[in-house]
């Protein structure tokens, strides 16, 4: 399945938009947990008002996906911004954790219906055949978000207090949202197409019948799950080196970095010229690497390299699926196509670090980085030997 309406329009508003949205989300990551801790909660009501966000965000990805195919990239896109500009600043206004955690769920919903609008606006731009270099630069904008939100966000808290970073965040979401008034629009074809090639109930089941979108979406699960290890368990790897806490964020930055660097420069656009699979094969391995590498890593230097070669696997494997996940759907499919990707990107997160976690301590000789490395490398294989046998003939 391949769009046919040409796509030749900026990147530039879809871009804006997904760093305000992806702000929204790291900018609250180091601010809820001490929001709720000073409205009295416990350990387990900080779980349950973290994690409200990601168990309304996963449903809601599907209904969202199905919604931006049918009611167009433009109002859902509008729809999530507003809607969750409304909660964030609701957090501000919340007097009891009971009353947090739901308009935490709302928000979620709402961030759950945004994404996938905003990445299917983003496909819908991408130059055909250049969906690589394209979503490149997207991911570099996500990394962006990342590095710079929980910063911004630490420090105002600091100085000015949870309710400022709240309120803060949620102008920059209404911000987001004139930018989408202005500069996203649906692609006049969407309006042309007869009833029999418009979404139906069945889109998403056709969609994971193809073997790109099922790779495409386990790499994405695979990606965030080591992601999630790499969160969770090299700043404890990095003190046991005798790293202080600046070293370690040091070590997330060269991660960053390197990602960023290598998804702006001509390798992204490798997908482009070879295909999805190669790439992702070659991410994955580098993944898988890194972690090993972590693993034995004997001094802080060797962890630096470590970090460098996963911000290098990330670098070759966000486009890569991002890439395949667009091109592999129509206009009148992707954003169905976005809401899948978005939930094995959120599935990732959400069971591999508790999983691979769970199996070290129940099996201490494990570190979590090996079976997170075996995970990718295992993957990496399973990919490079079926793009050998899907590979034309000469």
């Amino acid at each position: 399945m391949t769009a046919t309406a040409p796509r030749h329009r900026s990147l530039h508003a879809p871009g804006v938009v997904l760093f305000l949205a992806f702000v929204d989300i790291f900018a609250l990551l180091p601010t809820v947990a001490p929001h709720v801790t000073a409205l009295g909660a416990g350990p387990a009501a900080i779980g349950l008002a973290v994690g409200a966000y990601s168990a309304a965000n996963l449903p809601a990805n599907i209904v969202g996906g199905v919604l931006v195919d049918r009611l167009g990239r433009r109002r859902v896109t509008l729809l999530g911004l507003v809607a969750a500009a409304v909660a964030v600043a609701g957090y501000a206004l919340a007097a009891t954790i009971g009353l947090f955690v739901l308009v935490r769920l709302l928000h979620g919903v709402a961030g759950g219906i945004l994404i996938p609008a905003v990445f299917a606006a983003a496909g819908d731009r991408a130059p055909q055949g250049a969906e690589g270099r394209a979503f490149g630069r997207l991911g570099a904008v996500i990394g962006g978000a990342a590095v710079l939100a929980p910063a911004a966000a630490g420090a105002a808290r600091q100085v000015l207090g949870t309710e400022a970073v709240f309120l803060g965040v949620s102008g920059l979401l209404l911000i987001g949202a004139l930018v989408a008034l202005v500069g996203i629009h649906d692609d006049p074809s969407a309006r042309t197409q007869p009833p029999a090639t418009r979404s139906r109930p069945s889109a998403m089941h056709r969609l994971l019948q193809l073997g790109s979108v099922r790779r495409a979406l386990a790499g994405t699960a695979i990606l965030t799950v080591a992601v999630g290890v790499l969160a969770g368990f090299l700043p404890g790897a990095a003190e046991a080196l005798g790293a202080p806490a600046s070293a370690v964020g040091g070590l997330f930055t060269v991660y960053a970095i390197v990602a960023a660097g290598l998804m702006l420069s001509p390798v992204a656009g490798r997908v482009d010229r070879s295909g999805a699979d190669g790439p992702l094969a070659l991410g994955l391995g580098l993944l898988g690497a890194a972690m090993a590498v972590l693993a034995l890593a004997p001094t802080l230097v060797v962890a630096v390299i470590g970090a460098a070669l996963f911000g290098a696997g990330y670098g070759m494997v966000f486009p890569a699926v991002a890439a395949a996940t667009s091109s592999s759907s129509s206009l009148a499919t992707r954003g169905r196509a976005f809401g899948l990707f978005n939930v094995a990107f959120s599935l990732g997160l959400a069971i591999g670090p508790p999983a691979i976690g769970g199996l070290s301590q129940l099996v201490p000789a494990i570190d979590p980085f090996v079976p997170t490395a075996t995970l990718c490398l295992v993957a990496a294989a399973v990919v490079a030997s079926g793009a050998r046998r899907r590979a034309p003939a000469p």
